[in-house]
């Protein structure tokens, strides 16, 4: 079983600014995932082991830990760098609460307002409110009281902080008067954390909104944890240049005989076993035969660059006693000592089977193709593999803020090499299902929301439905069309329709559906359910 061998140097960074690092589980489906609040996710920090189980109560994990990184320049070339990573080095960091006025973080009101800024929330809870906030004798959750929908702004806190649905548009968040958090899935951990609170001398002055969620579904659903992530930028200046990373720490069950590799058509990274055995480590438990893939994709923006590490005293690998500078040098595709990455061999300069063209993506060929280029036609042994995931923006201006969506995907439905397709075939259908722009918006507006609103009305029946069912729309359409996807995001139907009530049959269908209508007149999404 692996240890966090820094722990030691996770505990001294938190406690240098007094702050604790605060947990909550999400574990609706099939994944139990453990979100702190300081920075790191999926890790266990009071016991220094892995916090992603999958299957949830096997014991087993494919993620030994998650951290963000923000990075960017201002007009004049000047870095600003906060992240999380295995360090003694205290000064990169993340810490619970929102932006306030210099000053007050060390104050009692902050303190006991924010110094633990993680919330946990159910959609069944939600759900509960809406049909009984109004109700005599209604007890209204905890988890809705607690919701930071308004910043405290005698502290210097924006007034509008975590997204609510105001009932009744007054600005405040009410839970008595009918509002309620804006959240998405079927459960959310909501975090909210600064990089100004700290003694970073070059923090950005971000505010870093992250919502970890998850659906209770059938197919890839079940084994899927998503990540929304809102960067704000509560300085005065421009930044130009903005990458936004995840530091991942893989670890497919016994965490020594692992690769590491991407697919950057569907913008996904992931780590593998390299061999067909996962076997116990250090007394606890492997996956065994066909281990899985644990990836992770984005689903808002291409992937600007991937990139393995290890912790070596070569500097053009290492990151862990790195400056802000080798930090950012591996966030814009450039080794420690800023030379290029570069494609083949083990992709620095003068190693083995490496070409002289340059490339964003390290172990970018499908480990199926025995011709590609990932870990094991290297001849790189399998260990411990650690990545980071990296998005860009052209820059983030004063008062502005950047959205991004990603997923947490895993598949152990065969062998080992076959679970890594089967990673790079969902993320494809994440990415198309995102694309639709129907569902997963990354905006304020959750997944719920959208599926439930209706922007253009159509009515389906019967819903549930054992296969045959009429779309009956309010208007004639113009130019109207339907498709229904299945929660894979895989397209199971799409016609043209003219008519006010058109009849639809899907004799194989079982389970939740997508039904998507357009036309010229507006568009609508409904859940429909086949029994």
């Amino acid at each position: 079983m692996k240890i966090l061998i820094n722990l030691s140097a996770m505990l001294i960074a938190i406690t240098c600014n007094s702050q604790l690092n605060n947990t909550r589980i999400i574990d609706k489906n099939n994944a139990s995932a453990k979100i702190g609040d300081e920075g790191f996710f999926f890790n266990n920090s009071s016991l220094g082991i892995a916090g992603y189980e999958i299957p949830k109560g096997s014991g087993l994990s494919t993620i030994f830990l998650g951290s963000f990184w923000v990075g960017a320049e201002d007009q004049n070339g000047v870095l600003y760098l906060s992240g999380e990573h295995y360090s003694s080095n205290p000064l990169n960091q993340l810490h619970s609460g929102p932006i306030a006025s210099s000053g007050q973080y060390t104050s009692l009101d902050y303190s006991n307002q924010y110094q633990e800024s993680i919330w946990k929330v159910t959609k069944l809870e939600i759900n509960t409110h809406i049909s009984n906030f109004a109700n005599v004798g209604y007890s209204i959750p905890q988890s809705l009281l607690d919701w930071p929908g308004n910043g405290d702004v005698s502290l210097g806190v924006v007034g509008q902080l975590a997204p609510y649905v105001d009932n009744n548009g007054d600005g405040i968040y009410t839970p008595s008067d009918g509002d309620y958090p804006d959240v998405r899935g079927d459960e959310a951990v909501y975090v909210i954390m600064n990089d100004q609170s700290g003694t970073n001398p070059n923090s950005l002055g971000i505010e870093l909104h992250a919502m970890f969620y998850q659906f209770s579904s059938a197919g890839y659903f079940n084994n899927t944890t998503f990540l929304n992530v809102s960067v704000f930028n509560r300085s005065n200046r421009n930044y130009h240049n903005f990458k936004q990373t995840l530091f991942m720490d893989f670890d497919i069950g016994n965490y020594s005989d692992d690769y590491i590799g991407c697919n950057i058509a569907n913008s996904v990274a992931f780590g593998y076993n390299g061999d067909e055995n996962d076997e116990a480590d250090g007394g606890g438990p492997g996956y065994g035969l066909n281990p899985p893939c644990q990836g992770i994709v984005s689903l808002s923006h291409d992937m600007y660059s991937f990139c393995y590490f290890t912790e070596t005293s070569q500097l053009q690998y290492d990151i862990y006693n790195g400056t802000n500078g080798v930090l950012w040098n591996f966030m814009n595709a450039k080794w420690g000592d800023g030379s290029p990455w570069l494609y083949g061999g083990l992709g620095y300069q003068g190693s083995s089977g490496v070409s002289n063209s340059p490339t964003n993506f390290m172990y970018s060929g499908n480990p199926n193709d025995l011709s590609a280029w990932h870990e094991s036609n290297v001849n790189s042994p399998p260990g411990d593999r650690r990545g980071i995931f990296t998005i860009s923006e052209d820059g983030l201006s004063a008062g502005s803020s950047i959205c991004s969506d990603y997923a947490f995907i895993y598949d152990k439905s065969s062998n080992r090499l076959a679970n890594v397709q089967n990673v790079i075939n969902i993320a494809g259908s994440l990415r198309s299902l995102y694309e639709s722009q129907f569902v997963f918006p990354c905006e304020v507006e959750s997944f719920n929301a959208i599926i439930e609103e209706e922007l253009f009305t159509f009515k389906l029946f019967p819903n549930p439905s054992t296969g045959t069912f009429s779309i009956h729309l309010e208007n004639l359409p113009i130019n109207g069309k339907v498709t229904i996807f299945d929660l894979t995001g895989r397209e199971v139907f799409s016609h043209g329709i003219a008519e006010k009530t058109t009849e639809i049959s899907l004799p194989e269908a079982s389970g939740v559906y997508v039904v998507v209508f357009q036309s010229s007149q507006g568009s609508s999404v409904q859940k429909m359910i086949f029994e």
